[in-house]
């Protein structure tokens, strides 16, 4: 209800909570990534965003083993975004998803943008250019996983930006995107950037705990996201001001306003009360007897 109709566009990416413990009961519970805070190993989760400025609502969320492809998780969690009540407009995934496997999953759902990864002959000669063009390229050519897909360069100046001078190539996988050109197509792609501020509001709301059951772990993290999706929706479809051109959302509503209203209302409800071991003597008589004095 709160998204309207119309079709929508859908960003996907890993999150990675950090893990200094051991596996629960395999090892491939666990994934490995880049080392933060003593430890490589984390609990991977797949999430999907729907693009949306002023609703940007988390629709599917799905654990990742270590012991698995991302292909298989990326399949995983579009069987949940095709299942959702609106059509998917597009599909914007990061470095993450660039393997033959998950792009040929992606575009078979809808139009896919994503970064390439800057290796091999094939893919120098792609970006050896003054100018934005469409290539073809070819993954894995000459075998049988052979995939073939339109490649959107992008040139730009880079005119002193963090002190750096000349030509600056960006190229990007774009399934079923040829109709735009290479600018429109990095343009939408960098409006993903938005789902940065989701990653940042789910961990602030995530519960800490120490277990080691990865199905409780989970469950924190989809309460969270539930609870990001909660203040989204009171902020826009309660609190926003209508106005021509779309709502005013409030200021002042910051998610940390929102955790401590939910925390208040918790303790209305569940009866919870602060309690202290006190010392059992108190305030000494004679500090009232000096005060008479």
């Amino acid at each position: 209800m709160i998204l309207g109709p119309g079709p929508r566009i859908i960003c996907l990416d890993f999150v990675d909570i950090h893990y200094h413990g051991c596996p629960h009961a395999e090892k491939g519970e666990l994934c490995h990534t880049k080392p933060r805070d003593g430890t490589s190993k984390c609990h991977r989760y797949l999430a999907g965003f729907v693009l949306c400025r002023a609703k940007p609502l988390v629709v599917a969320v799905t654990p990742v083993r270590g012991d698995e492809s991302t292909s298989d998780a990326v399949e995983r969690l579009l069987d949940h975004i095709v299942a959702l009540p609106f059509e998917v407009a597009g599909l914007l995934a990061d470095r993450g998803f660039y393997n033959g496997a998950s792009i040929e999953r992606l575009s078979a759902v809808a139009p896919v943008a994503l970064p390439i990864i800057r290796r091999g002959k094939q893919m120098a000669r792609k970006l050896d250019t003054t100018i934005s063009c469409w290539e073809e390229y070819v993954m894995y050519e000459g075998s049988k996983r052979e995939l073939r897909f339109p490649l959107a360069v992008c040139v730009s100046y880079q005119q002193g930006n963090r002190n750096k001078h000349g030509l600056l190539v960006r190229a990007y996988v774009a399934c079923d995107l040829i109709d735009r050109t290479p600018k429109e197509v990095e343009t939408l792609y960098r409006k993903r950037s938005a789902i940065e501020t989701a990653f940042r509001t789910m961990r602030e709301a995530r519960a800490r705990t120490s277990t080691t059951d990865p199905a409780v772990r989970l469950l924190f993290v989809l309460v969270s996201f539930l609870l990001r999706n909660l203040w989204v929706i009171v902020r826009w479809g309660v609190l926003a001001t209508p106005r021509r051109g779309g709502r005013a959302l409030p200021v002042w509503f910051r998610f940390e306003i929102f955790r401590e209203w939910v925390d208040h209302s918790l303790d209305d409800t569940l009866g919870r009360r602060c309690e202290a071991p006190t010392n059992g003597v108190g305030i000494p008589v004679t500090y009232g007897q000096l005060d008479a004095g």
